[in-house]
């Protein structure tokens, strides 16, 4: 404590900032002075039921800062962050909070004598505020087609800043579409990261007047935003997803078929938005198929081909999806399959999307949930998703997007027009 208080003096650090994921995926803060650190330090209470955690009846709630996880905002330093855990008045993790659920898989899997690391692919659009795409670039492009360049190096200088890793930077397929990808890192540190760099994201642009969006399927005729999460399982400090003789290990295919075992149950938090299923269709990349195949970009689970370490890519999560639930699922559905040595249906390097329904029938491969109240039915009907997330944080989230998936109906009853406005009013700048 007194090293901080010597770094908060040093650094010029006028006012701490508490912050903490919602449910749905969304950063909030509290922010006080610097003056009263000792006092603040071991937390603070927040209105629970503002913010969607509780009933009203039920509303305190007491958010503690992770001490690893202190930065200063580069475009504001005289700020310094922490990200916070949720508790409740009984001093325990509280059910509904985000973060601590990932926390309790990664301790089940590191009782296995596992570590969990990913690396997520975060991709979003560029807008106007005419709601258009800033430019009409494409995948990879350069000047004079790739006009935010400056702007992305910018968010990624600024993620370097705030101590996030990354890989590469480019622009993707879609008009004013951008992608940044991370390095890999522990599974925990690294949603703390994505939440910082969708914050950064929004601020940089929002500094230079432009709208960034993670909204799944912004524009009907353009790539929607993926939002990719590779995953490596270590023990005892090696890839146990490598085989030096097969390529890809027992443990590999297992952790595949526990996915693929229970993702119709878990679409809905990979893709928790009406318009996350305007993404999964054919023809942009998005995985329409329950699958998996080595190389293959049309599967829903691929294993790159390029790399000697293998990985496992899962591809249909869009940037709607709330990273601490989505990365604890993916882990507790992995895991479930290394123990219970579930196989999954035969790999495939065949373009999906061409094949036939009866060969699709023959292989075994069917779709995923065509929209969110299909998506919700089975995770409302799911004991291992229920087992992994609770009760408490799982009936929030279903009575929350089961009213958000009649509000939609009735947009849509009304016409086209009004179906899109409202998935832009409801997501376009929030998501």
């Amino acid at each position: 404590m007194n090293d901080l208080e010597n770094y908060f003096r040093d650094n010029g650090v006028e006012f701490i900032q508490f912050q903490f994921s919602t449910i749905f995926g969304e950063l909030k803060s509290v922010e006080f002075p610097v003056d009263i650190w000792e006092e603040m330090r071991n937390g603070t209470g927040v209105d629970g039921s503002s913010l969607g955690f509780l009933k009203t009846e039920q509303s305190d709630m007491l958010i503690i800062p992770d001490l690893d996880t202190l930065a200063i905002f580069p475009w504001e330093p005289r700020v310094a962050r922490f990200i916070c855990d949720i508790y409740g008045n009984d001093g325990k993790p509280h059910p509904t909070d985000p973060r601590s659920i990932l926390k309790r898989i990664i301790n089940q899997a590191k009782k296995l004598g596992y570590e969990y690391k990913t690396r997520p692919e975060l991709e979003w659009f560029f807008l106007d505020f005419e709601f258009d795409p800033i430019d009409y670039g494409q995948y990879m492009d350069i000047l004079p087609f790739d006009m935010m360049g400056s702007l992305r190096r910018d968010i990624a200088a600024d993620m370097k800043k705030m101590g996030i890793p990354i890989k590469t930077i480019h622009h993707e397929c879609g008009s004013g579409q951008q992608e940044i990808e991370f390095l890999v890192l522990d599974a925990l540190k690294q949603a703390d990261n994505v939440q910082t760099a969708k914050m950064i994201i929004k601020a940089d642009s929002a500094f230079e007047e432009i709208i960034s969006t993670f909204m799944p399927k912004p524009f009907p005729d353009q790539a929607g935003n993926g939002f990719h999460i590779h995953q490596y399982l270590v023990k005892d400090g090696k890839n146990i997803f490598s085989d030096e003789e097969k390529g890809i290990s027992d443990e590999l295919r297992y952790f595949v078929g526990g996915i693929l075992e229970h993702v119709d149950a878990m679409t809905a938090i990979f893709n928790p938005t009406t318009n996350s299923y305007k993404r999964l269709v054919p023809g942009h990349e998005a995985p329409v198929f329950k699958s998996w195949g080595v190389a293959n970009r049309t599967a829903l689970i691929r294993i790159p081909g390029y790399e000697k370490n293998a990985r496992l890519e899962y591809r249909a999560t869009d940037g709607a999806a709330n990273i601490y639930l989505a990365s604890a699922l993916l882990l507790a559905a992995g895991l479930d399959g290394i123990k219970r040595k579930i196989e999954p249906i035969s790999s495939t390097t065949r373009n999906l999307e061409d094949l036939s329904s009866q060969e699709r029938e023959e292989m075994g491969i069917t779709k995923l949930p065509e929209n969110l109240d299909e998506a919700l039915d089975f995770l409302e009907e799911s004991t291992f998703v229920r087992e992994v997330m609770n009760d408490e944080i799982l009936e929030i989230f279903l009575n929350v997007k089961r009213k958000e998936y009649k509000d939609y109906l009735d947009a849509r009853n009304k016409g086209e027009e009004q179906e899109w406005d409202w998935e832009y009013q409801t997501y376009l700048e929030r998501v």
